[in-house]
């Protein structure tokens, strides 16, 4: 056997084998039926082997095999259901993926799987990624970049263009009257930006890639996307699990992102908030929305300082515990009520409503 359990040695062989000696199913509890079910979508025969043609059923057993096998043998569970079950074929056959229209499971699922896939697979993956990722662009492009422009209007000012910095938007529309056309060009009597000094408000997205968050994530890195693309504001791109992936300035286009950080993996919360209280400078001027289900695998109580420390900052924090439109989350409810008795707002948002609470903050920073 792959994993290590209390269970007695004939239910060992149950799981094993299927039947016991005498041929007869045998009583398993809970956890052994779930794990009998595991096995058998890919070591099975009959109607409980396989996925079909369904990415959420791989997407539930890729999350049911990390809960209840060690590392090393979710490993080869997963390239012998790569093998066995045909998903590499599911993407490859041409037909198929003409007609396939790419959703968020689907991708989650992909992405999961990602370090797996050959070279030739890889390609047709990232083509299904890039068509769910183009259809969250042009959802949330328009409204972002709204939300950022309407949240700090009107806060740059009339300056001298040496030694400022200087806003370009402002600057051409007040002065689209000095156009000359013999040039082809605009040339500025008025400019307008920040005054020496002026810091820009600075946006944290720290984002939990764990089996369970990778829908989040993906929603996640499109705004993270659209976001660092603005100059108003200073955009923070940070990944976790155990360990820390901080992509701020490395990457504009989600599928590259999506693509360079290896999803799935354990917890480690408290951890990913050290590094981003470090990194942050000047913690009054920044805005840190924690995207994670809060199931710590780290400690709980560096979790929670780490939220203190933040706070007594004057750091703007807000707990989200999903960043997708598949209802309400699933999320450690005790650790949850710890941060929410801290006034720190805890909740799901759809990403469609996330530009509206992303202005609302960015004014509350501004006063």
């Amino acid at each position: 056997m792959y994993f290590c359990s209390n269970m007695s040695l004939d239910n060992r062989w149950q799981l094993v084998l299927g039947v016991d000696k005498d041929n007869t199913p045998m009583e398993l509890s809970t956890e052994e039926r779930e794990v009998e079910e595991l096995l058998s979508k890919i070591y099975g025969q009959g109607n409980q082997s396989g996925f079909g043609r369904s990415s959420q059923k791989i997407r539930k057993w890729l999350e049911g095999i990390r809960i209840h096998f060690p590392p090393e043998t979710v490993s080869i569970m997963q390239k012998d259901a790569l093998e066995r079950q045909g998903i590499k074929e599911m993407l490859l056959e041409p037909e198929l993926l003409e007609k396939i229209e790419p959703n968020i499971q689907m991708v989650a699922s992909i992405l999961s799987l990602q370090q797996l896939l050959p070279d030739k697979t890889r390609i047709v993956a990232r083509q299904l990624v890039d068509r769910l990722v183009k259809r969250i662009q042009e959802k949330l492009n328009t409204k972002i970049t709204q939300a950022v422009r309407t949240s700090i209007k009107g806060k740059s000012q009339r300056i001298y263009p040496k030694g400022n910095s200087i806003d370009w938007k402002r600057t051409l529309q007040e002065n689209l009257k000095y156009y000359e056309k013999n040039i082809n060009s605009i040339i500025p009597r008025n400019w307008f930006g920040y005054k020496s000094g002026s810091k820009l408000k600075e946006v944290y997205l720290l984002i939990d890639k764990s089996e369970s968050m990778i829908t989040s994530a993906i929603h996640a890195s499109v705004i993270g996307s659209v976001l660092a693309s603005l100059s108003s504001i200073r955009t923070h791109l940070i990944f976790f699990d155990t360990e820390v992936t901080d992509l701020t300035d490395k990457y504009q286009d989600p599928v590259d992102i999506l693509f360079s950080v290896p999803m799935g993996g354990g917890t480690d919360i408290a951890n990913a908030l050290k590094y981003t209280e470090q990194k942050m400078r000047n913690h009054s001027h920044c805005l840190l929305f924690l995207i994670s289900d809060l199931d710590e695998g780290g400690s709980k109580e560096g979790l929670l300082s780490a939220i203190l420390r933040l706070q007594s900052k004057k750091c703007s924090i807000h707990c989200l515990l999903s960043l997708n439109d598949e209802g309400k989350p699933e999320y450690n409810r005790s650790i949850a009520e710890d941060i929410s008795s801290f006034k720190i707002p805890v909740y799901g948002a759809d990403p469609e409503n996330f530009p509206d609470i992303l202005s609302q903050e960015l004014r509350l920073l501004s006063l």
